[in-house]
């Protein structure tokens, strides 16, 4: 067994995504994991593949985005997500009709990322039709039409024609994404990307994720004002209340008299408190909270711990339903591995642990489920098959463990079946 591969099925993710991002080959044998014949290597080396820091590791992940394992498919959308390059845009566009709640989630948190305004978790299915299918028979001014209608900025516009007109076969530019990681919040929604087209000037005012219209609600501060305000909260705001804001702030601020020196400390304490009063929104604790059971159970706790607090929200929008009125909610079905749970014995699921079961994937819950309903003969069979292979295994089944008490399973390995017999034939009659 590989370095490599022990240390995924370790899940020391971060480990194998640090020594790939130092040494060539360790990077093949990640990208060679994705396609691993085990599900769980396959997912755990994309989870990985986030911690190498190479984005032209996405033309690789971009397959696993098919696989058959949703497991694998929620780790591929996951690193899509995080890398954000253009490119990969047709392929989060897909994933926006995957099956599983979390793909959706991620290739959404994943296009806001991209293409800033609407938010992609509640795009309805007809629109995403046509996008997957690259808008067939409309001219470029339709399109552009098209993608107003859903909410898509008139910059991530421009930008998404001009991609569209390369296939979206997009270079990947490394330098800029390590210094855009270095320097840049990644938000979910409103990226503004004007620092890469505005003059200079204009783009050291701007701040990233920010929708146009708040920004320039905000330009009509004055510069010195503006950068006593702190980003995080300046980005939770929306027209009205960045309206709202600047209408307190300007009403604040008294007229400035000749030769008299502007009283920035009381109007800077002013600001702060009214911006976090303002818009304080729900702890990422309270947001986990909010996810369906069903949901929460489909993935292991590491990775929930890995989704930001943008790609939670997304998680919430995709799977929260609006109640029908006066209609009773029917009976909650049990999701398939709460219905194989339910089949172990009381003593297996007390011995493990409800917590532990409900962090365990379905094919491990299975082959607990298949060892607990074996015979103690059937287990020792098993075990020896494993140790000895099938010969010796059958030989030994019927022998009481307290016969085999001091011999080394070294010796056993090296004796040849007729050795074996004969040493099992004699302790039988001691």
């Amino acid at each position: 067994m590989s370095e490599t591969r022990r240390l995924l099925l370790e899940f020391e993710t971060e480990e194998v995504g640090i020594r790939a991002s130092k040494d060539k080959r360790v990077k093949k044998a990640l990208v060679g994991a994705f396609s691993d014949a085990s599900d769980v290597v396959r997912e755990r080396a994309l989870l990985a593949a986030i911690d190498v820091g190479d984005p032209t590791i996405v033309i690789d992940i971009i397959k696993a985005m098919t696989d058959e394992e949703e497991s694998v498919r929620i780790a591929a959308a996951q690193a899509l997500a995080f890398y954000h390059q253009p490119r990969t845009i047709p392929d989060l566009l897909k994933g926006l009709q995957d099956i599983n709640t979390w793909v959706r989630s991620h290739c959404a948190a994943g296009l806001s990322k991209l293409l800033n305004g609407p938010i992609w978790a509640r795009i309805e299915s007809s629109d995403i039709e046509e996008l997957v299918a690259g808008f067939p028979e409309m001219d470029d001014g339709a399109i552009r039409s098209k993608l107003k209608k859903i909410s898509v900025d008139s910059d991530a516009v421009d930008r998404y024609m001009n991609w569209r007109s390369k296939d979206f076969d997009i270079e990947i530019d490394v330098t800029d994404f390590v210094r855009e990681l270095e320097e840049t919040a990644i938000v979910m929604e409103g990226v503004a990307e004007a620092s890469a087209i505005a003059p200079p000037d204009e783009a050291a005012r701007k701040t990233t994720g920010l929708s146009a219209e708040v920004e320039e609600i905000l330009s009509e501060l004055p510069e010195d004002l503006r950068e006593t305000l702190p980003e995080e909260d300046l980005r939770r705001l929306t027209p009205e209340t960045a309206r709202e804001l600047v209408t307190s702030l300007t009403t604040a601020v008294p007229s400035k008299k000749p030769d008299e020196k502007p009283k920035k400390k009381a109007v800077k304490v002013r600001k702060v408190k009214k911006v976090r009063r303002k818009k304080k929104g729900p702890s990422r604790q309270e947001l986990i909270e909010k996810i369906p059971d069903e949901v929460r159970e489909s993935v292991s706790d590491d990775v929930l711990k890995t989704l930001t607090y943008e790609e939670l929200e997304a998680l919430i929008a995709s799977t929260t339903e609006a109640a029908a009125p006066d209609v009773e909610e029917p009976p909650k079905k049990l999701t398939k591995k709460e219905e194989i749970i339910e089949t172990l014995p009381p003593e297996v699921r007390e011995s493990v642990g409800d917590g532990k079961l409900k962090r365990m994937t379905i094919k491990e819950i299975e082959e607990l489920a298949t060892t607990a309903s074996m015979s103690d003969k059937e287990r020792r069979l098993q075990e020896f098959t494993e140790k000895y292979g099938e010969e010796k295994a059958n030989v030994l089944a019927g022998v009481p463990d307290e016969m085999l008490t001091g011999i080394p399973e070294e010796q056993i390995h090296e004796m040849d079946l007729d050795t074996l017999k004969a040493l099992v034939q004699a302790l039988e009659h001691t």
